[in-house]
């Protein structure tokens, strides 16, 4: 994830005219892509649930599984914003 981060961030170099900060971009982009993996696990968390519960997973239903999906990312977002805080990571 890094080595994309880092060509990322290396073809985003011209930006550096307009005084945009490549190394916030890396962060961006390595945060994004591991959050991925993290996201795919939670979906299917979430349509194993709604099988236990004789939940169809269509599109009447999509509203209720979804906001669901919606709020628990939301929450991670959250949580992945105060942990760069605490670690001294600021956008200023």
């Amino acid at each position: 994830m890094h080595g994309i981060a880092d060509t990322i961030k290396a073809i985003c170099s011209p930006l550096k005219i307009f005084k945009v900060n490549t190394d916030d971009i890396k962060v961006m982009v390595c945060i994004s892509l591991s959050v991925i993996p993290i996201l795919k696990k939670d979906l299917y968390e979430l349509k194993e649930a709604c099988k236990s519960k004789n939940i169809t997973f269509n599109v009447k239903n999509m509203k209720i599984v979804l906001a669901k999906f919606f709020l628990s990312l939301i929450s991670r977002v959250n949580e992945i914003e105060e942990s760069l805080i605490a670690k001294g990571y600021s956008n200023e």
